[in-house]
């Protein structure tokens, strides 16, 4: 990662930080990390920023990515539960800046189950919009792969409360981050060796 790339790392992580803490004394540093890096970004580009961050500057709108990771063993697929929710997705989340796909993707496992997995293959590519039963206001395009468990345990997160397989055929209630169809076709993409899937 080099010095740009840094900064902008910084700012992206004081925005979400300012946007989601509820905690005080993590705001406060949050809104220091957005000063200090917006005065590394005057520095680096000799320009002086009229905004505290990078990222509500007006930009040409483009859709969130994020990716979501099948784990499958003996007909049962690894699913995690949502705190907020208290429903279960397959594990993944947004994209973080600078990280390809596949890091996010293995990463997202990590966090949100305790399992370290190795990536096999890009099994679906999905305009969100598409599946949700009620429109969002968040343009997405949801990557979907398959995974191979290669070290860890289970282990839940600030996200999750619960990390368990589920017979395919019996999934738990599911969270607005996958739905049904979506993962029937990442599925079918998985068992039957099909091209990869995009809408």
């Amino acid at each position: 990662m080099d010095y740009l790339e840094f900064i902008i790392k910084m700012q992206g992580i004081a925005k979400i930080g300012l946007k989601f803490s509820k905690d005080a004394y993590a705001l406060e540093n949050y809104a220091q990390i957005e000063s200090l890096s917006k005065a590394m970004l005057e520095k680096y580009t000799q320009q002086e920023i009229e905004k505290d961050n990078y990222f509500v500057r007006d930009i040409y709108p483009t859709p969130n990515i994020s990716v979501r990771v099948i784990i499958e063993e003996q007909g049962k697929l690894l699913m995690v539960r949502e705190i907020k929710e208290q429903k279960y997705s397959v594990p993944g989340g947004w994209c973080d800046l600078f990280e390809n796909a596949k890091e996010n993707a293995i990463s997202e496992v990590l966090q949100e189950s305790g399992y370290e997995v190795e990536i096999e293959r890009l099994l679906a590519i999905f305009n969100r919009s598409e599946y949700l039963p009620k429109k969002s206001s968040v343009s997405e395009y949801a990557l979907y792969f398959s995974a191979k468990i290669i070290g860890g345990c289970a282990q839940v997160s600030h996200e999750t409360d619960d990390v368990a397989f589920f017979e395919i055929e019996k999934l738990p209630q599911l969270s607005f981050k996958n739905t049904q169809q979506e993962l029937n076709k990442a599925l079918d993409v998985y068992y039957n060796d099909k091209e990869t899937y995009f809408d």
